[in-house]
């Protein structure tokens, strides 16, 4: 288990852990935090079906209802602000994209998202079409949300050059990353990893009680982006085992919180108050982004101090400190 960060970054050096801490060109201060503003919108792609399920016809398109997160002016707090001014003048900003879990919908993990938006990230987080809530349709869809999510990439984007607000001029197309709980964790691991679904525009990767599925029988590919593996050991449904099975198959540079009184859902999700291992996601999470789409000044060592007895023990392996 780690320690104090710079105990554990001496330690990191000293054991080969895989850490390293070079020089720091390169490396930018941190932005800070943001208010947060909100809107939603529904994009349809055209071109791609949704298949039938329960009995219910396919559809010739994917229609996907969208949270969009962004920093917002005013006093930095996560609860999320309707329409609020963008941040523009301390932008562009990496983009996020999150995939929910099955039958869940992307405001559940309002709190998670909101954090992320906070630190300095546009969010994009759909429904999506067959898998949420909303429809509570059938499992297999999973296959297809990594693409969901590439488009939504490609949306983002496309918003930020048109000059429409909110998100005009506020993304930054070269540093995008992906987190996904649940399914959503297999979508995650699907969109950066998976031989058939990969998106190379995603640099950093974190699927949360996730596990591999087999995507088409596609195949795994080990070298993805840099990822950070979220994961409670008293998770119920999908077992702590499958979270070491899709470490070990990953290549570095990666990262594993592993949160020992953690389950499926209160690592993920505020139910009443923030759980420790909530807080332990959050900041894993933002620093592990931090790391590497802004590679900020001190985020690993923000990173190495996520580490506390009982509630979150982290391993890395191959992270780099800006």
């Amino acid at each position: 288990m780690l320690g104090l960060a710079a105990l554990s970054l001496a330690l990191a050096a000293a054991c080969g852990d895989g850490s390293s801490v070079p020089s720091a060109a390169g490396a930018r201060d941190p932005d800070g935090s943001f208010a947060v503003g909100r809107v939603r919108r529904t994009f349809v792609d055209e071109t791609r079906s949704t298949p039938g399920f329960d009995g219910q016809p396919s559809l010739p398109a994917r229609s996907l209802r969208t949270l969009v997160l962004y920093p917002a002016d005013g006093e930095p707090q996560i609860a999320p602000l309707d329409d609020a001014a963008p941040a523009r003048s301390r932008g562009p900003f990496p983009l996020v994209v999150f995939a929910h879990g099955y039958g869940g919908v992307a405001d559940v993990y309002l709190e998670l998202l909101g954090a992320i938006a906070s630190a300095g990230y546009v969010v994009v987080a759909p429904d999506f079409p067959v898998t949420s809530t909303l429809v509570a349709g059938g499992l297999d869809d999973f296959v297809n949300q990594p693409a969901d999510l590439s488009f939504l990439v490609d949306r983002a984007l496309a918003w930020s050059a048109s000059g429409e607000a909110p998100l005009a001029g506020l993304v930054d197309d070269a540093r995008i990353g992906a987190a996904g709980q649940s399914l959503g964790g297999v979508t995650t691991w699907g969109l950066t990893h998976e031989a058939c679904c990969r998106d190379p525009r995603i640099g950093a990767a974190v699927p949360m009680a996730g596990m591999l599925f087999d995507f088409r029988g596609a195949g795994f590919v080990a070298d993805g982006p840099p990822t950070l593996v979220v994961h409670g050991v008293l998770d119920d449904t999908v077992p702590w085992e499958r979270a070491l099975e899709a470490w070990d198959a990953t290549a570095p540079p990666r990262a594993l919180l592993e949160l020992p009184r953690g389950d499926h859902i209160l690592p993920y999700v505020k139910l009443g108050e923030r759980t420790p291992e909530l807080q332990a996601t959050i900041d894993a999470t933002v620093a592990f982004l931090d790391l590497e789409l802004k590679r900020e000044r001190g985020s690993l060592d923000r990173l190495l101090a996520v580490d506390a007895p009982g509630t979150a023990e982290l391993r890395t392996d191959g992270l780099v400190a800006p």
